[in-house]
């Protein structure tokens, strides 16, 4: 026994094939228009992407088009505060070495010294304090991250003050 096709049937698939087709083109097409717009924004706002950049790979809050998931950047501040934060080799650590003719100190490695932080404040009021870990690379980010979010919030302020 044949089955033969409810044209109608066949008709409502094909009109909902459609539409769905319709919908996916269109939200295709939004995000291109948005993935567009943030690239625009990108290039007369550098100061995003090199806070983005300080801030990939490290627990900061990135920005897109100057919003954080914690708040606005525009009318925040950031403060990088370095309490003489190193690598360094502790008494007991270099005795350890020297007993042991290196081996343990090579095992041991140095101790962190002193301290490094990073206070944020948003734009809505929120604040954070971010710990930055005693090494060069992470101090380098933690001043890059806090210049350019500065820098960030003064040219949307500027921008705020011209509307």
């Amino acid at each position: 026994m044949f089955f033969n096709k409810d044209p109608e049937k066949a008709a409502q698939k094909e009109a909902a094939k459609a539409e769905k087709r319709q919908q996916r083109d269109e939200a295709a097409a939004q995000r291109q228009a948005d993935k567009a717009a943030l690239k625009e924004w990108r290039r007369d706002h550098p100061a995003e992407s090199t806070m983005n950049m300080a801030a990939l790979m490290k627990m900061w809050p990135s920005s897109k088009m100057g919003v954080t998931a914690l708040g606005p950047v525009k009318g925040g501040s950031a403060e990088f505060v370095n309490a003489g934060a190193h690598k360094a080799w502790t008494a007991t650590r270099l005795v350890a070495g020297v007993a042991t003719a290196g081996m343990s100190a090579a095992a041991t490695g140095r101790k962190n010294k002193g301290a490094a932080v990073i206070n944020v404040t948003f734009g809505n009021g929120a604040a954070q304090t971010y710990t930055v870990k005693p090494e060069p690379s992470y101090l380098k980010a933690a001043n890059q991250y806090v210049t350019a979010f500065n820098a960030l919030a003064a040219q949307l302020d500027a921008e705020g003050a011209d509307s």
